[in-house]
């Protein structure tokens, strides 16, 4: 109980209140199967890294950095995603770091990623 009332108290979340809601691409709920669990892997295991951009990870609410990946096509980025990759701004490592999520699962993840609108 105490970690949480660090991270906020009352004050802060009466003026999270008062402000307007803002939509994240996380927030989207697609209508395909395969991108909604492609959803739900990425707020499990990917959004700690990428809604932010954290350790160089393209930050899912960059549409020019997903843009520019997206150049090297879908299969590369989800092979990537899979077997890791280090890259001038930071390192995605195997799985995100999830070595229990299947291929299928990377893949969704991948797809949701990059189809989501920024």
């Amino acid at each position: 109980a105490g970690s949480l009332a660090s991270c906020g108290g009352p004050a802060e979340t009466s003026a999270e209140e008062s402000e307007p809601e803002k939509s994240h691409p996380w927030d989207w709920v697609p209508d395909d199967p395969e991108l909604l669990s492609g959803k739900e892997v990425y707020l499990q295991e990917c959004s700690l890294c990428h809604n932010e951009g954290e350790e160089g990870a393209p930050a899912l609410v960059d549409a020019e950095e997903w843009a520019d990946r997206a150049e090297q096509g879908i299969d590369t980025m989800i092979r990537k995603a899979i077997k890791g990759f280090i890259g001038p701004d930071g390192e995605m490592p195997a799985r995100g770091g999830s070595d229990y999520l299947t291929d299928e699962e990377m893949a969704s993840a991948v797809k949701f990623m990059v189809a989501t609108p920024k």
